[in-house]
């Protein structure tokens, strides 16, 4: 009962806690432009960016249905962002049961140190900031922690392991650096000669089980086609450019050797920053038990967070640190073994030792949440919403609008595609990226889906050439490529004098 009371007690919290600090509506914060996209795609059933997210598309498509239908004046990024809310809180309460059961049965109040792992995890920046927000890492994050509940407290249950391989490869294909773990965590929980192959056939069932979703692409690439469809992916080509990654493959290892050296100080800022200096080194005595007592689990936990850490140095982007979510859970499941062995360790000498370090411990998450509200919490968040604003008091009807960056491209989507709101108040809008047309598939599918406008499978610039005068032409950013005495401002665009 202790268990089931300490984990409903931390997710339900956490999703309190989340809806309080919520996105109201579309969101450039935290890194989280793509949300304008994936809610497009899902809206038109779509195929968002690399790798597709062939499990996340279709779960944030039935997500906005069934609240648009319990809730139907409810904003559609809002919906997103709930989805993520829920998402963030069902891993923490599956983080409470994993702690629980990796702490000793002999341990006092061993519950009570799972529900501050499960907080912990909760409120720590990384986990938060992915969780108010459309966004995929949320769903990651619960799939990262349901296959650490298979193979550390359900080990000899393979069947258990599948389900999370599965949907975790149909979701984000970092789980698969997480594989290795896994393995040996089955592997080292079982005597016998299938101690090797059972484990190895129950991973690879889930592989294939997960590679199977990625049906979904081709089939929805095909339908329409729908206006988000990355790679157009109808053909074998496509969908290996896709799923592959092609795109991203120039930030893998972007900058050498060098960069990479750097960038362990940001790896060590991200950790640092999600407990304090303070919680960091509660992770490392509770790793230091483990090397003491249970040697499986210290290797396990060096197989966790090893190849997942290598990655995340390696693969250059503003956000590689979000990749590091599986490593900032362990770090929260290390630390309430830290705090148990220390209470462990003072008990015998300070009678109440283990209420003042809860009350310490529970203070102190506190302080946290209350120092970091003011920069994560995203209720007054209004940036994304006033641009699309702007933009559908400024675009024309049967507008061409050229974009350039991420969030204004993914909101003009959002606007075109997702909420609706710039085709309503300017219907005909075309809006296309002007780094795109550097792909055949792009060029294709903007042929496919506007056959009539000239030179719409070209380039931006042949494009805009072939239209001045024809429809009213704006820019997300005045190009280098045209003249600036050309273009006048209008609003957080830029437009093609007549």
């Amino acid at each position: 009962m202790a268990r089931w009371t300490a984990a409903a007690t931390a997710g339900l919290s956490a999703f309190a806690f989340y809806v309080a600090s919520l996105a109201p509506g579309l969101t450039w914060a935290h890194q989280g432009a793509d949300g304008g996209e994936l809610l497009a795609a899902a809206i038109t059933g779509g195929v968002p960016h690399p790798p597709g997210y062939p499990l996340y598309t279709p779960l944030l498509q039935g997500w906005l249905m069934l609240i648009g239908w319990l809730a139907p004046a409810s904003d559609l990024a809002w919906r997103g962002n709930l989805f993520s809310a829920l998402c963030g809180a069902a891993s923490v309460f599956l983080t409470v049961l994993v702690a629980g059961e990796l702490l000793s049965a002999s341990t006092p109040y061993r519950w009570m140190w799972a529900l501050f792992a499960g907080l912990a995890w909760a409120f720590s920046p990384l986990l938060w900031s992915q969780s108010i927000l459309t966004e995929v890492y949320s769903l990651h994050a619960l799939l990262v922690v349901w296959l650490a509940w298979a193979v550390l407290v359900k080990p000899l249950r393979l069947w258990y392991v599948v389900a999370p391989v599965a949907l975790g490869i149909a979701h984000h294909l970092t789980l698969l650096l997480l594989l290795p773990a896994a393995f040996y965590a089955l592997a080292t929980a079982r005597r016998g000669a299938s101690r090797w192959w059972a484990p190895l056939s129950a991973l690879a069932g889930g592989m294939v089980l997960g590679a199977l979703f990625y049906l979904r692409i081709p089939l929805a690439a095909a339908s329409g086609p729908p206006p988000v469809n990355w790679g157009y992916a109808d053909n074998w080509e496509g969908l290996q450019w896709l799923v592959s990654g092609a795109a991203y493959r120039g930030y893998l290892l972007h900058g050498g050797l060098t960069t990479a050296l750097q960038r362990l100080t940001v790896w060590a800022h991200t950790l640092t920053d999600q407990f304090s200096p303070v919680g960091l080194a509660l992770g490392f005595v509770g790793l230091a038990t483990w090397d003491r007592t249970t040697p499986r689990l210290r290797n396990f936990s060096l197989l966790w967070l090893t190849p997942i850490s290598v990655y995340a140095l390696l693969y250059y982007t503003r956000d590689s640190e979000i990749y590091l979510l599986p490593v900032v859970w362990l770090l929260s499941i290390w630390m309430v073994v830290g705090l148990a062995t220390i209470a462990a360790w003072l008990t015998p000498r300070v009678a109440s030792a283990t209420p003042i370090l809860a009350g310490v411990t529970g203070a102190a998450l506190l302080l946290l949440v209350a120092i970091r509200w003011p920069t994560l919490a995203l209720g007054a968040d209004a940036t994304a919403r006033q641009y699309l604003a702007a933009l559908a008091e400024t675009l024309e009807p049967d507008s061409l609008l050229v974009t350039l960056g991420d969030r204004e491209t993914f909101t003009a989507w959002y606007g075109a595609w997702g909420d609706r709101s710039l085709s309503e108040t300017a219907p005909g809008l075309i809006p296309v990226n002007e780094s795109l047309y550097q792909f055949a598939w792009y060029q294709r599918l903007q042929r496919d889906l506007y056959p009539d406008v000239p030179a719409i499978d070209a380039s931006a610039p042949a494009l805009v050439a072939a239209n001045a005068g024809l429809r009213p032409i704006y820019f997300a950013e005045a190009p280098a490529w045209i003249d600036a005495a050309k273009l006048e401002q209008i609003g957080p665009v830029w437009r093609l004098k007549p």
